[in-house]
This record gives C-alpha cells, structure tokens and sequence, in this order.
C-alpha cells in the first residue's frame, strides 16, 4: 500500500499521497476541494454528505474521477 499522509480535523482536510494531494474545506453542506494529480490542478464543490474522498479509497485520481461521474454538470 502507498504512503499516505491524512489530516482530518475541524473543517480543513488534507491527503497527501504519491499521486496526488487533496485540501478540503467543509461545511455543513458542501465540501470545497482542492485537487492536485498528475493531470489535473483545480477545485470541485460536492456535497458533503457524499463522502467522495473515503468512497474513492483515499485516493486523488480515483476522487477526482468519482466526483467526475456523479456531478458531472456540478453539484
């Protein structure tokens, strides 16, 4: 398994792993991602309630891609 590296305190998250790194700010309703992969630097707003990061195995190309399938017109 690759080194990871996860914070998940309050409302700022970080996952820093060898593909990639995540910063998520949330909120009550939304969480606000900040995404850094090899192919892709930008941000994405999903719902919170989603728990796309987890789902996604803690893992930034396979976030990235989840939040790509289920809103892909945004949230």
């Amino acid at each position: 398994m690759p080194r990871r590296w996860i914070s998940e305190r309050h409302m700022v998250k970080v996952l820093v792993e060898p593909r990639g790194a995540i910063l998520a700010l949330t909120t009550k309703t939304y969480s606000y991602l900040f995404i850094l992969t090899g192919g892709f630097v930008g941000w994405r707003r999903v719902r919170t309630t989603d728990r796309v990061v987890a789902r996604a195995g803690y893992s930034a190309p396979r976030t990235l891609e989840l939040v790509s399938r289920l809103y892909p017109r945004g949230p």
